[in-house]
């Protein structure tokens, strides 16, 4: 029973799929402008044919209004034509007084000109299924020595109906095999085209998170299909690096987690073995890794909380130039290296915990790795953005390493051998922050010849605009 589920699953699907649907859309396609022409046609058929009686009837009256006008009323001469005609001919009182066939005792129109001018009545010029029981009757009057007369002639309208009709039923029977064909054409060549997305649609079906370096083949052919396999293979680019991330991430934060562990576990065998001896001088070392270990696993929260919860915070007015100045008063007296601050005032809208935190982390940098001087500067740009600028007069950071700079657990080999208690992650932090409200950082070489990180933060004045 499971295996016939599946088959009707299949076809169901297969059913509700964009090629049958396309078939479907194209047989439609089809049929509708078919029935459209054929209803043209066959009033253009009817307008013809019947434009074609309607002079013929004209020229018979003629010449039935010639024999009386010759002959007298009583004679009613009809030309040799193609199909049966009546005509009469009446006074002016309406009364029939000759007749062609003579079983003909009425008047066959009510139309009564009094000059030779010819009036047309039950003309047909447009087709619609049905018999046409209406005769077409041409009316004139014709003039003659013993008065004025008037002459009629009528001819059914059916056998030119009946041929329209012929033609409109043999055309409606070939619309279906017209549309049918369609079908099939529009099935093959959507099978044709959409083949190569089945095709991509079981690689990356197949593909699975052990293996995603795989990647869809390329069409040779430079269409839309092409272009979605270049687009999936560039999302499978941006995962199979986001998975790279990932690992490096976990196996450096286990690196980094292994060595304070180490030290705990070393000073907790020291303990053991005399605890009231050895412990007054292990107390310390114990309470330093304590804390790294403390700081790191806050700092990888934090950076969890930033992929989660980004763009999530509430945004508030800011003053830059107010948090700078109580980042480089918390270092006074701390450190022989000098903070100040420089610039301006300038205005962000951005979680106040970001603004605090990219702050802190880029002053932390800057007297870790300064000589004597770390300079904070706020201002805003022209273009209304809040920019905080970060130099340093340490050793600075080549081109080629100021991006890889912001990478999680990157730290340089001139950060190794200083940096006591980072684990490279300080930088990470800030870029995540500042895109997370919106903003970027980047590396530059500052004008003392250290290092320069410049943050762009949406400016309050910007934000209120929009």
């Amino acid at each position: 029973m499971a295996q016939y589920g599946g088959v009707i699953s299949l076809l169901r699907t297969r059913a509700n799929g964009l090629r049958p649907r396309i078939a479907a859309f194209t047989a439609l396609a089809v049929i509708l402008p078919l029935l459209v022409g054929i209803l043209v046609l066959a009033t253009l058929q009817q307008r013809s044919l019947t434009g074609s009686l309607v002079s013929r009837v004209k020229q018979q009256a003629d010449i039935v209004a010639l024999t009386v006008r010759e002959e007298g009323p009583h004679e009613i001469r009809l030309a040799d034509t193609d199909r049966p005609m009546k005509a009469v001919v009446l006074d002016t009182d309406g009364r029939v007084i000759a007749a062609q066939p003579r079983d003909v005792t009425r008047p066959l129109d009510g139309a009564r000109p009094t000059t030779s001018h010819k009036h047309v009545a039950n003309a047909r010029y447009w087709w619609w299924p049905g018999d046409v029981d209406d005769p077409l009757v041409v009316s004139r009057s014709v003039k003659t020595p013993s008065g004025r007369y008037i002459v009629q002639v009528s001819s059914s309208q059916q056998p030119q109906h009946e041929s329209v009709s012929t033609v409109v039923k043999l055309l409606l029977l070939g619309t279906p095999l017209l549309a049918l064909l369609a079908a099939a054409l529009a099935w093959l060549v959507a099978g044709r085209t959409l083949g190569p997305v089945d095709r991509m649609r079981s690689e990356v079906d197949a593909i699975e998170g052990r293996r995603l370096d795989a990647r869809v083949d390329v069409p040779d052919q430079d269409d839309e299909i092409a272009a979605l396999a270049r687009t999936l293979n560039r999302m499978l680019d941006r995962l199979e690096a986001s998975q790279d991330r990932q690992r490096r991430f976990v196996a450096d934060a286990s690196h980094e987690l292994r060595s304070p562990l180490a030290t705990l576990q070393a000073a907790t065998d020291l303990t053991s073995v005399d605890p009231a001896g050895e412990w007054p001088e292990i107390a310390p070392t114990v309470q330093i890794e304590l804390d790294r270990m403390n700081a790191l696993i806050g700092d990888l929260l934090l950076l969890a909380r930033i992929e989660e919860d980004r763009g999530s915070s509430t945004a508030v007015e800011v003053d830059l130039a107010d948090l700078a100045q109580a980042e480089v008063g918390r270092w006074r007296g701390e450190t022989p290296v000098i903070a100040r601050r420089a610039g301006g005032s300038s205005h962000a809208r951005v979680p106040e915990p970001a603004a605090e935190r990219i702050l802190r982390n880029l002053v932390d940098n800057g007297i870790r790795h300064a000589r004597s001087e770390v300079v904070v500067t706020t201002h805003t740009d022209p273009t209304g953005a809040a920019i905080i600028t970060v130099d340093d007069d340490g050793a600075g950071i080549t081109p080629s390493d100021r991006e890889r700079v912001f990478d999680r657990f990157v730290r340089l080999d001139e950060g190794r051998s200083r940096d006591e208690g980072g684990f490279g992650l300080g930088l990470a932090i800030v870029r995540g922050l500042a895109r997370s409200v919106g903003g970027e950082v980047r590396a530059e070489q500052a004008p003392q010849g250290g290092a320069r990180f410049v943050v762009t933060l949406p400016g309050a004045q910007v934000s209120s605009k929009r």
